[in-house]
C-alpha cells in the first residue's frame, strides 16, 4: 500500500504517513507482515485496552486510525511538567494490559508468563488523544511476565540519549530520574530488578541503539546482578 499523505512520524522502526483525513498509515522499511500486529491490536482492544482502531494490514504495512495528540515524552516535558502525572499513567496502562491473558498464538517473551506484554511500552509509544491514552507500536508483543515488560520500560528510560529537544526544565537526568521513580511506584521493583538482565539482553539484539546506550545497559543489568 502507498502512502497517500505526509509523514506524520519517523521511529527506529519505520515511518507513519497521513492517509486521508482521518487514517495513518505505518510502513517498515523490511517489508515484514504487519498482520500479527493488527491482530494482537484487534485483541487488546477487544479486552478494553486503548489502541487505535486498524482497518488492515500486510506485508510492510498497516493502516490504522490517525490518533490526534502529543506522545507522552513532549506532554511530560513541556510546561506545566507533569511528570508525575504521566509517569503514573504510564504505569497504570502497564498495569491495565498486564491483567490481559495473552492470547495463544504469540510468542513467548524472554521472561515467560501467560499475560499480554508490549515489550517497547515508553512515554514514545503512547499519543495521548482527546479520548484518553493510546498505546502504538506493537511488533514486540508477546506472552510474558509483566515484570520483564516493566523492566524493559525502566532500562530504555534510564539509558536512552535524551533528545536536545526533550526534558526542557532544569536538571534533565532528574526530570527523569523522577519520572522512572514515579514509574516504578506502583510496579514489584524486586521482580523488575531479577527481569532487567533479560530486558537488556533483549534490547541489546536491537541495532538501532548507540554504542553509547549499549555501555549503559551493560552496566544497569551488570547493577542488577549484584
Amino acid at each position: 500500500m502507498e502512502p497517500q499523505g505526509p509523514v506524520l512520524a519517523r521511529g527506529r522502526d519505520g515511518v507513519v504517513y497521513e492517509h486521508g483525513s482521518d487514517k495513518a498509515l505505518r510502513v517498515v522499511p523490511d517489508g515484514r507482515s504487519l498482520v500479527r500486529e493488527a491482530e494482537v491490536m484487534h485483541y487488546a482492544a477487544s479486552h478494553g485496552f486503548p489502541v487505535p482502531r486498524v482497518y488492515g494490514a500486510g506485508d510492510g504495512w498497516l493502516l490504522m486510525e490517525r490518533v490526534h495528540g502529543p506522545v507522552m515524552l513532549d506532554a511530560a516535558t513541556r510546561p506545566p511538567f507533569r511528570v508525575r502525572h504521566y509517569a503514573r499513567m504510564l504505569a497504570d496502562l502497564h498495569r491495565r494490559l498486564h491483567e490481559i491473558r495473552a492470547p495463544d498464538w504469540l510468542p513467548q517473551a524472554p521472561v515467560p508468563g501467560d499475560r499480554l506484554v508490549h515489550c517497547d511500552l515508553h512515554p514514545l509509544n503512547v499519543l495521548l488523544s482527546t479520548r484518553g491514552p493510546m498505546v502504538i507500536d506493537w511488533t514486540n508483543a508477546s506472552a510474558g511476565a509483566p515484570a520483564f515488560d516493566v523492566a524493559d520500560a525502566g532500562v530504555l528510560l534510564k539509558t536512552a540519549t535524551i533528545p536536545e529537544s526533550s526534558w526542557r526544565l532544569r536538571g534533565a537526568e532528574l526530570g527523569r530520574d523522577l519520572f522512572l521513580r514515579w514509574f516504578l511506584s506502583a510496579a514489584d521493583r524486586d521482580a523488575a530488578r531479577q527481569a532487567i538482565p533479560a530486558a537488556v539482553a533483549h534490547r541489546l539484539t536491537d541495532r538501532n541503539h548507540t554504542p553509547e546506550e549499549r555501555a549503559r545497559m551493560q552496566t544497569l543489568a551488570d547493577w542488577a546482578r549484584s
